[in-house]
């Protein structure tokens, strides 16, 4: 497995319904399905996950955790940029299953910097889903 992903031992779906969010997500080219959810028992930070919606599979970035480059709120948040997918999602109800670990949650000087890390994330999760199999939507 790629060095900058950690596999999970074990893989716990959950599902989350998108409600609307700043849309910080949309204004720096990665819109994410910000989930509306009682409780997530994984640690903060960046995820590779599988998210089902009607059916359909989709390759995804979820972030876990309390945006601190935003610094905006504190509460803890999970949102989830869908690879190679357009459309309204509001309402939606997603299955999704982490199949591993990116990165931790990190502060960002600049917004640039998170957007260029973002890039990053999603090269990172990629590869990652190529070299478990999964070939994308």
């Amino acid at each position: 497995m790629d060095s900058n992903v950690s596999a999970f031992q074990t893989h716990h779906p959950f599902i989350g319904t998108v409600v609307p969010g700043q849309k910080l997500g949309r204004r720096i080219g990665f819109p994410t399905a910000n989930l509306d959810m009682s409780e997530n028992s994984l640690d903060n930070g960046v995820y590779g996950v599988v998210v089902n919606l009607h059916e359909t599979i989709y390759l995804g970035v979820m972030n876990i955790g309390v945006k601190p480059t935003i610094g905006a709120d504190t509460k803890r948040t999970t949102e989830i940029h869908l690879l190679c997918f357009e459309g309204d999602l509001y309402g939606e109800a997603l299955t999704c299953t982490p199949l591993f670990k990116i990165r931790e949650e990190k502060k960002f000087e600049s917004l640039d910097q998170l957007t260029n890390q973002i890039r990053k994330d999603v090269s990172i999760a990629e590869r990652g889903f190529k070299l478990i199999g999964y070939c994308g939507s």
